[in-house]
């Protein structure tokens, strides 16, 4: 008849070890769920960004085509 050993006692390891694991791991998921919000987060303002660049570089040249125009009337 085989008696299951323990985990403590089957593998030497304290339990401190198995806590240690643990915290290891949730701390990895937290990690990665961070990140699957922030990649996509950071993406969306950059381009957000570079629109309302784009934009003010483009306003003043349509304020000079606009001035030239009234002025060929």
């Amino acid at each position: 008849m085989m008696v299951m050993k323990d985990k403590l006692v089957k593998f030497n390891h304290k339990g401190m070890y198995y806590r240690f694991r643990k915290l290891c791991i949730a701390l990895l998921a937290v990690i990665s769920v961070g990140t699957v919000v922030a990649v996509p987060t950071y993406i969306t303002f950059r381009e957000i960004n570079n629109q309302a660049q784009h934009a003010e570089e483009e306003q003043p040249e349509l304020l000079e085509e606009n001035e030239t125009e009234s002025l060929s009337y």
